[in-house]
C-alpha cells in the first residue's frame, strides 16, 4: 500500500472518529447522539449501554487498517474505495441524525449498509483468512441492526404510527433479524455478525423488560434461537458454497 493510499484511509478513519466524538462533545446541534434516540420510545432500540459496541468496531477497523500497513494483507482498489465510502456515509449519517433529519438519516444508513455489504464481499474475496474479515463483520452486523432500528425510529418519530402498530412492527423486526442471523450462521458461518445480533437483542430485551415484558420475552427467546443456530453452524460440516452474497 502506497503512502498516498495509507494517508487517505487513515485520514478518512480519523475524520470519522473525530466527527462521532464531537457529535457528543460539542454536541452537534445541541443534542448528544443518545438523546435524539431517547426522544421517542422506539421498542426495537437497544438499551444505551449496548452502543458501547462502537468502541469495539472502531478499534477493530483500526486493526484492519494496520494489517495493510504491516503488509499482512494486500489492499485492493475495491477495498480502498469501499472503506472510504463507508467513512463518508458514516459522517453524513451523524450530521443528518443530529439535525433531526430522520428520513435522510434512514436513506444514508441504508446506503451505508449497501457499502458495507460491498466491502464485506471484497474482503472475503481478497483473502481466505477470516481474522481480517472480523472487523468488517462486526461493523456490518451492527449496521444491519441499526438500519432496522432507524426504520422503526422514522416510523415512530416522523410518520407517527400508533403503539399497536409499533408492537407488530417490533415483532416483525425481531423475526427479520433472527432470520437474517440464521441465514448468516448456516450460509456464511460468520459468528461475528451473529454475536452482534445477539448483543443488540440482549439490549432490546433489557430496555423493554420493565414496561413491555412480552416484547422482552419474545426478544430473548429469538436471541436464544440465534445462539443455538450459531453453535450448530459451527459443528455441522457443510460443503462450502461458491456464492458470496449475504442475501442470495
Amino acid at each position: 500500500m502506497t503512502i498516498g493510499k495509507q494517508f487517505r484511509l487513515y485520514a478518512a478513519y480519523g475524520i470519522m472518529i473525530a466527527v462521532n466524538a464531537l457529535a457528543n462533545i460539542l454536541p452537534i446541534n445541541g443534542y448528544q447522539t443518545g438523546e435524539i434516540s431517547d426522544m421517542h420510545d422506539v421498542f426495537f432500540t437497544p438499551a444505551g449501554f449496548i452502543f458501547s459496541i462502537w468502541g469495539v468496531i472502531y478499534l477493530a477497523l483500526l486493526s484492519w487498517l494496520l494489517s495493510f500497513s504491516f503488509k499482512k494483507q494486500s489492499l485492493s482498489p475495491s477495498q480502498s474505495w469501499g472503506f472510504l465510502l463507508t467513512c463518508v456515509l458514516n459522517i453524513i449519517w451523524i450530521l443528518a441524525w443530529h439535525f433531526l433529519l430522520d428520513g435522510i438519516a434512514l436513506i444514508v444508513i441504508f446506503l451505508l449498509l449497501l457499502s458495507l455489504i460491498f466491502l464485506y464481499q471484497t474482503q472475503r474475496k481478497a483473502t481466505s483468512s477470516k481474522i481480517y474479515l472480523i472487523p468488517i463483520s462486526l461493523y456490518l452486523g451492527w449496521i444491519i441492526v441499526a438500519t432496522i432500528t432507524n426504520f422503526n425510529y422514522w416510523l415512530v418519530a416522523t410518520v407517527g404510527i400508533d403503539v399497536n402498530l409499533q408492537v407488530l412492527l417490533t415483532y416483525i423486526s425481531l423475526a427479520l433479524t433472527t432470520l437474517v442471523g440464521l441465514r448468516v450462521a448456516f450460509y456464511l458461518k460468520d459468528w461475528a455478525i451473529i454475536v452482534v445480533f445477539i448483543w443488540a437483542m440482549y439490549g432490546i430485551f433489557t430496555k423493554n423488560l420493565p414496561d413491555h415484558r412480552l416484547i422482552a420475552i419474545v426478544t430473548i427467546f429469538l436471541a436464544s434461537i440465534l445462539l443455538i443456530g450459531m453453535l450448530l453452524s459451527l459443528v455441522i460440516d457443510q460443503k462450502p458454497n461458491k456464492k458470496n452474497s449475504i442475501f442470495f
